[in-house]
C-alpha cells in the first residue's frame, strides 16, 4: 500500500465547544471568493451558507454555496475563513452559533 505524505497540511481539530476549528494549513491564500447567485431560499426558514475555497491534493478548490436550515432557533451562521499563520494559511471551517443577543 502506497502512503502519502501531505506537507505542508497539518490536520488538526481545536476541542472547544462553538470555537472555529482550524481544519487544515495551506503554504498559499485562497483566491478572491466567488460571487454566486443563489436566488430565493427552497423554505423560508432556510439562510444560504456561501461557498468558500478549501485547500486539497496541493490546489485550491471551490466548494459551492448552499441553502440550509439553523439546527435551532436564535442560530447563525459563522462563515469559514482563511487566516495568516506565520508562513502558512489556516482555515476555519464555518459553524452554526447560538446568537448572544438570545439568552
Amino acid at each position: 500500500m502506497k502512503k502519502t505524505f501531505l506537507l505542508p497540511f497539518v490536520f488538526t481539530v481545536v476541542g472547544f465547544a462553538g470555537a472555529p476549528k482550524i481544519a487544515y494549513y495551506a503554504p498559499v491564500p485562497p483566491p478572491p471568493a466567488r460571487v454566486e447567485q443563489h436566488g430565493l431560499p427552497p423554505a423560508p426558514d432556510q439562510v444560504w451558507i456561501a461557498g468558500y475555497w478549501a485547500y486539497e491534493n496541493g490546489r485550491h478548490l471551490w466548494r459551492d454555496g448552499r441553502w440550509e436550515k439553523p439546527p435551532a432557533a436564535n442560530f447563525h451562521y459563522v462563515e469559514p475563513r482563511w487566516d495568516r499563520k506565520g508562513s502558512q494559511y489556516a482555515f476555519r471551517e464555518g459553524h452554526w452559533q447560538k446568537d448572544s443577543r438570545w439568552k
